[in-house]
């Protein structure tokens, strides 16, 4: 298992890829890991490409110290992966979901370390983006020793998904994310316009952060957003074989200087793609579940407790 020190952490990485331009992965976070990045999205460039991705803090087999998870640390964390590996020269990142996020910050505090942007699903810490994602960490995991919760996660990602649950789980409890991300600074519209590489925007026509996309496109300049039809938040396995080929189509245009113009573009996916409404449903009434059965924990915590 590869590993390296940076940032003083040990860091799980993997490296794939017969290209010479790197290309740095970030995954999302908590029930997340370098693996969900490296089956779908880095085929699509490791022809091309010197594909580096790792575990982030905290995550699969990356150490997990009790602090540290806000995005600029990541960033440090990042910054240190990169210095560790000895790439100095400016690297092309894609991020998945908060992933995203890391390498839109990266972008804005390291500028002169950032060739292009491919943001799938990225969030954007905008005021109030903290407190839900904060809300999120502490349902993470909730209630996975239920026998019903359990069936459910193996009906739908088995043993796999079960672990990374477990290590939410973990991860909730242990550390400070839940805060870290709660006192995450916002990003500024100001900072945003002046990202200045070529970016490319991947998200779902059901996405719960679409509205995001619309920001993004609006305020960096060399932005193109690809608008995934029939997928939600989970373009990467909802439309994997489609999504492979819009990032190396893009890659591509970007290595030639020809990326970088700003515009919409509507993606069908495959046949045997999509049916993000119905995995947008899917997620949303789970979360409603594990909200409710918090509440009825903390009801019933409180009554043991004469009310108070």
């Amino acid at each position: 298992m590869p590993e390296i020190t940076a940032n003083g952490l040990r860091f799980h990485y993997q490296r794939v890829g017969s290209g010479s331009t790197p290309v740095v992965m970030l995954h999302g976070l908590m029930i997340d890991d370098l693996s969900s990045l490296y089956f779908t999205a880095a085929p699509a460039l490791a022809d091309v490409a010197d594909v580096v991705l790792y575990d982030l803090r905290g995550h699969g087999k990356t150490e997990q110290p009790a602090t540290g998870y806000g995005p600029d640390e990541a960033v440090a964390d990042l910054i240190g992966v990169l210095d560790a590996l000895g790439l100095t020269e400016p690297v092309y990142l894609l991020g998945n979901s908060v992933g995203g996020t890391i390498a839109l910050a990266a972008a804005m505090a390291h500028p002169d370390r950032v060739a292009g942007l491919m943001l799938l699903e990225a969030h954007v810490t905008v005021p109030g983006w903290g407190e839900v994602m904060a809300d999120d960490v502490d349902l993470a995991g909730y209630g996975m020793g239920e026998a019903d919760l359990q069936e459910w996660l193996g009906a739908r990602g088995g043993r796999k998904l079960r672990q990374l649950v477990t290590k939410a789980q973990q991860l909730a409890s242990e550390t400070t994310v839940g805060e870290d991300l709660r006192n995450a600074e916002d990003m500024t519209e100001a900072a945003l316009a002046a990202i200045s590489c070529p970016t490319l925007l991947v998200y779902g026509q059901y996405s719960d952060v679409l509205h995001r996309a619309e920001l993004l496109q609006q305020t960096i300049p060399h932005a193109e957003l690809a608008l995934f039809l029939d997928c939600s938040h989970s373009v990467l396995v909802e439309a994997t074989t489609t999504l492979r080929a819009v990032l190396a189509d893009w890659f591509r245009r970007a290595l030639a200087g020809q990326a970088g113009e700003n515009r919409l573009v509507k993606i069908d996916v495959g046949p045997d793609e999509g049916s993000g409404e119905v995995n947008h449903d899917l997620v949303t009434s789970y979360k409603t579940e594990l909200a409710r059965r918090q509440l009825l924990s903390t009801l019933a915590e409180r009554n043991a407790h004469g009310g108070a």
